[in-house]
């Protein structure tokens, strides 16, 4: 599901062992998944539903069993439909294996993006792969069940990478560097800009002209390659993120729905509940409640 740009900023794993599983369902304060990018990989398994994930002006329409693999610092994201399941497993794929010269030297290729694996994976054409990833997923779903996780998950984990990006290499699953088109890799930068911005921002009052000035951009440009790189406007993008900001809040805190509201840039706490509800089809006070009994 990260140049100094809107980069999640959570710890994925330790520093032993970076390296984190998610079970993501409609009841997750991350279930919809704004345009984003991170240092570490991310690997996806849809387990139910369809979605539409995009990832650097690409846009793929995915179903249940399909799998997505995003490498570090590519912008990626969705807003998924309503039922949609699917395992989330973010890596640093050079940490996992410093201390191994041999495999370090095997994936300089892709540490040094020479080769871009495929971003996705449909089921029915890439068998190669996916006993793999289904292995890895679900030793960790397990562990995610459990208060006791498998004394084998990171050995797991990491013969199951290894044996993934093996195959990638063996089999091709991947494509060379193009000639960047028509400047789209200056494109994406700025847009990096105008997401940490709202990310460092978004509890203010933000403003089209703010947000084009920070890219160096005027409005309506901005506009245009803001919603073919993330399907949305400036302003709805902003709305949405402050409404997965309240999420986390509400999951996580006692604050008040106002509090909460005021906290994540809405003035107005009847359009905050208005704005919340047309995106979770729940209230506020209701996500809380379904939150606390998971």
């Amino acid at each position: 599901m990260y140049s100094s740009s809107l980069r999640e900023k959570i710890q994925h794993g330790t520093l032993d062992f970076p390296a984190a599983y998610y079970y993501i369902d409609p009841s997750h304060p991350h279930y919809c998944m704004p345009i984003h990018w991170h240092k570490e990989w991310e690997l996806i398994r849809i387990r139910s539903g369809n979605v539409v994930l995009h990832a650097d002006n690409r846009e793929f329409t995915a179903r249940e069993g399909d799998i997505f693999l995003f490498h570090d610092s590519m912008l990626h994201g969705s807003l998924p439909p309503e039922d949609v399941r699917y395992d989330c497993f973010v890596f640093d794929l050079q940490g996992l294996f410093r201390s191994s010269e041999r495999i370090q030297k095997a994936l300089r290729p892709i540490y040094h993006l020479d080769v871009l694996p495929n971003v996705y994976y449909p089921r029915e054409t890439n068998a190669d792969l996916f006993p793999l990833v289904d292995e890895l997923m679900d030793i960790h779903y397990q562990g995610y069940l459990s208060s006791a996780p498998s004394p084998y998950l990171e050995l797991v984990t990491l013969s199951c990478l290894g044996h993934i990006f093996a195959r990638i290499l063996q089999n091709g699953h991947y494509y060379t560097k193009l000639k960047d088109p028509a400047g789209s890799s200056h494109r994406i930068v700025r847009i990096k800009s105008v997401l940490e911005f709202i990310e460092q921002n978004y509890h203010t009052e933000l403003t089209l002209d703010t947000l084009a000035k920070t890219a160096g951009m005027n409005p309506r440009y901005l506009c245009r390659i803001f919603k073919e790189t993330t399907t949305l406007s400036p302003i709805d993008y902003v709305i949405n993120y402050r409404i997965e900001q309240a999420c986390r809040l509400l999951s996580t805190t006692k604050l008040s729905v106002i509090d909460i509201a005021l906290e994540c840039g809405f003035n107005d706490c009847s359009y905050f509940i208005r704005a919340f509800k047309q995106r979770k089809k729940v209230s506020p006070h209701q996500y809380r409640k379904l939150s606390e009994m998971k």
